[in-house]
């Protein structure tokens, strides 16, 4: 399975969001925050980054800019998770690199869905062209 970095604040959020991927069989490597998570990204290397929009200190979207600006980490998918979808699209997070958001409330099995639907997604060919966007929630 995918080794996925979770960035999320709230420790409550993290342990359940922990718990539920790793019951799917993912690795799992928390961030407390934006300059944990830049830290990890760097020194991991995951399949994925699964990250909180409203953060203190550095937001979701700052976070993705910065991983999508590093040569090293660029290639990286990049997910967020938000209970403000309008803010999501108010700061262009998608212009910002990333690649699909889930709406904040959501179930344990819509969190594996979306994460699993992403990652078989992402390693087949995008034949439109475009980004793969992937929403649930």
């Amino acid at each position: 399975m995918a080794k996925i970095l979770v960035v999320e604040d709230d420790p409550d959020i993290m342990r359940i969001m922990t718990h539920t991927l790793r019951a799917a069989g993912h690795v799992v490597i928390p961030a407390y925050g934006g300059e944990d998570a830049l830290r990890k990204v760097k020194q991991h290397h995951p399949d994925l980054v699964l990250t909180d929009l409203a953060m203190p200190k550095m937001t979701g979207v700052e976070i993705i800019q910065q991983i999508k600006r590093d040569e090293a980490t660029k290639t990286i998918p990049c997910l967020a998770v938000t209970a403000h979808v309008w803010e999501f699209l108010a700061h262009s997070a998608g212009d910002a690199g990333c690649d699909g958001y889930l709406a904040k409330p959501f179930t344990n099995r819509q969190l594996v869905e979306f994460v699993n639907k992403y990652l078989s997604a992402s390693s087949g060919v995008d034949t439109a062209g475009g980004k793969n966007r992937s929403v649930i929630g």
